[in-house]
């Protein structure tokens, strides 16, 4: 945890740095313009071979119905298909594509959502995981000739089972924050990157927190922050040493200014 508290943070009267809209791209605060969905960005949604974090929530139904591109990474179509089973909503929930090198997606999923339109994409490339191929798919054809930073990714799964797997998907977020804004749902956090410098996370207090962490993944980065209940004022961080992690959001936004990249995580308790 955070241990030393400092008044001397993040200035947020004159605050210039990039603001996150955090689960407000969720749950869009229409009377805040700042936490508002932005007209012309697009959702994509990619489904990972991990069970669908609040799948009985309505935030899945509401990530499905606002996403223009959905989906499925290799066994992502399993677990899709076996929610539908299970819920009675398969003719609901059709992904446009199910991508990867398809050894993990059992064949009635398979034949089940190509009858049904979806696209079956197959890639060879052992040297990029799923989760990779999923993401140049969504580029290469979905989104082809198009910006990535016009188009926001919401990934559910990829923070709960192997720890490789974990680590993988948390070297994604890394390795492709400074072309796309990405998060990723688990069944407990919210985590996504944030860039080096000055950054602002909007806070919805029905749904975020109270526990958060910044973690320092990227290397030794010296953080500074306001708005939790235990700041840090140019403080190092590092992974064998101190981490900011069992803090508490204290504020309506957060704060956060550090000299390389670092992951934010925090609680997500989705609306029933």
């Amino acid at each position: 945890m955070s241990a030393k508290n400092s008044n001397n943070c993040c200035d947020t009267a004159t605050f210039c740095g990039i603001t996150h809209l955090g689960s407000h791209i969720f749950y869009p605060d229409h009377e805040h313009a700042a936490a508002t969905w932005p007209a012309d960005q697009e959702l994509a949604l990619l489904i990972l071979n991990q069970p669908i974090p609040h799948a009985d929530k309505s935030l899945f139904r509401e990530l499905w119905a606002r996403a223009k591109h959905r989906i499925c990474v290799d066994g992502g179509g399993n677990r899709l298909y076996e929610l539908g089973i299970k819920a009675g909503t398969l003719e609901a929930y059709v992904p446009d594509a199910i991508v990867g090198d398809l050894d993990s997606l059992l064949e009635q999923p398979r034949a089940y959502y190509k009858q049904r339109g979806a696209e079956i994409c197959y890639y060879s490339d052992q040297d990029s995981t799923d989760f990779m191929k999923g993401l140049r798919y969504l580029d290469d054809f979905r989104r082809a000739g198009r910006s990535t930073s016009s188009c926001a990714v919401v990934v559910l799964g990829g923070l709960c089972g192997r720890v490789d797997h974990i680590l993988h998907s948390l070297k994604v977020l890394f390795n492709t924050h400074l072309e796309r804004q990405m998060l990723i749902v688990s069944e407990e956090n919210l985590t996504f990157v944030l860039p080096k410098g000055a950054n602002r996370i909007l806070i919805n207090r029905k749904v975020d927190g109270p526990t958060c962490g910044i973690l320092p993944l990227a290397g030794e980065t010296v953080l500074t922050t306001n708005g939790l209940r235990w700041n840090l004022d140019h403080h190092l961080s590092t992974f064998e040493g101190l981490m900011s992690t069992s803090n508490i959001i204290d504020g309506a936004e957060v704060y956060i200014e550090s000299t390389l990249p670092v992951a934010w995580t925090s609680e997500l308790r989705p609306l029933p």
